[in-house]
């Protein structure tokens, strides 16, 4: 069987939502056929219907899209923050409408005529329960070669109650391997690039001590330092490495605390690395910015 053309199947997607639901999705621009653009973490989306040829399905003949709609359907129809772009970029789904209806044709879910939401029937309860591995791998995602995916060829009736274990294992192997070559490879460059080796030990460094430093405020909440921690890297070593998450966290941090100023004087110094992507990144920030300075 052919692969799917995804510019064609997305555009068909998108042309089967009703106006009456577009509002609750983002713009159609947002939705391209690849995710992170542009970048090193370009990637071409896979459409719902591929993946059900690259999956294996339940006993009830859901893939795990349908299934973790399941566990979010309690929010929809009509959500109120929109469809997240998630249902499109990482499992493929544009009219998330449309799957949902398919749900309730198939008897896993129905709408409660009292809040006007969607609510689990009894077998949707029992697909949910029968695989629980996807809403937990959904909210525990990791960037490992590890996926999903991979969890869904494992899973079986001998196995999915001890889902849990099963990911563990597999994320502990992976780090191990990961770890084992990181440290050939840099007793390696110790011995052949001493100044390289010496940049890339400090950028391990770095990132321990962000995790550390991460990890406590998850603990105790205390923004003030969390954010004293971040001024000090910008105005000593600045990030040693490349990653928006973390080259954005001080402003996200500003934001946060609505120390709008001081966000923006940090996203115009990051203006200056002149990248096309972090530009377009400081535009959008910038205006949400003004969003929250003209509510005020």
């Amino acid at each position: 069987m052919n692969n799917i053309d995804v510019e064609e199947y997305l555009k068909k997607e998108t042309d089967s939502i009703p106006n009456s639901e577009k509002k609750y999705y983002k713009p159609d621009e947002y939705y391209q056929i690849k995710s992170y653009g542009n970048t090193m973490f370009e990637e071409c989306v896979i459409p719902f219907e591929e993946r059900k040829k690259m999956s294996i399905s339940s006993k009830n003949g859901l893939y795990v899209p349908e299934i973790l709609l399941l566990h979010f359907c309690s929010k929809y129809p009509n959500p109120k923050n929109g469809y997240p772009g998630y249902w499109w970029y990482k499992y493929g789904i544009r009219n998330v409408g449309k799957v949902l209806e398919s749900l309730k044709q198939r008897g896993f879910i129905v709408i409660d005529k009292d809040i006007e939401k969607y609510v689990l029937t009894d077998k949707g309860k029992l697909e949910l329960q029968d695989n629980a591995y996807v809403p937990y791998m959904h909210s525990h995602d990791k960037y490992t070669s590890f996926t999903i995916w991979d969890m869904n060829k494992i899973i079986n009736d001998d196995n999915r109650y001890n889902y849990k274990e099963i990911i563990d294992k597999k994320l502990q192997e992976i780090s191990n391997t990961i770890k084992e070559n990181n440290n050939k490879y840099m007793q390696l460059l110790k011995v052949r690039d001493p100044e390289w080796f010496d940049k890339l030990n400090k950028q391990d460094e770095q990132i321990e001590l962000i995790q550390r430093t991460e990890q406590l405020y998850k603990e105790n909440k205390d923004l003030k330092s969390l954010i004293r921690f971040w001024e000090n890297i910008w105005n000593t070593t600045g990030l040693l490495f490349e990653g928006s998450k973390w080259l954005f966290r001080l402003p996200d941090l500003y934001i946060k605390a609505k120390e709008y100023e001081k966000a923006k004087f940090i996203l115009e110094k990051i203006k200056e690395k002149n990248d096309p992507y972090y530009i377009n990144k400081v535009n959008k920030y910038m205006m949400k910015i003004e969003k929250k300075n003209n509510k005020a």
